[in-house]
């Protein structure tokens, strides 16, 4: 068995590089919908889930009406 992952080894939150897709908390105004290019990860409730998208996706996402928020996922971590 593996030693589990420490939280003070886990990378800094840092924008994903090239076509790697970022992880997200997106929060929307119509129940159910998903902006076009982001994939759910997690549905919280109706209107609140995380995701990953591509950083074009997150960008037009702001331009999104249905879109409240896309917050960049960060990493917990233990003192």
């Amino acid at each position: 068995m593996s030693d589990p992952l420490r939280f003070d080894e886990v990378p800094a939150d840092e924008p994903p590089a090239g076509d790697d897709p970022a992880r997200v908390i997106v929060k929307v105004r119509r129940p159910g919908y998903v902006p076009d290019g982001f994939r759910v990860r997690t549905r919280i409730d109706d209107i609140l889930f995380t995701a990953e998208a591509l950083e074009s996706d997150v960008a037009a996402a702001q331009a999104d009406p249905d879109v409240v928020s896309v917050e960049r996922g960060r990493p917990l971590r233990m003192p």
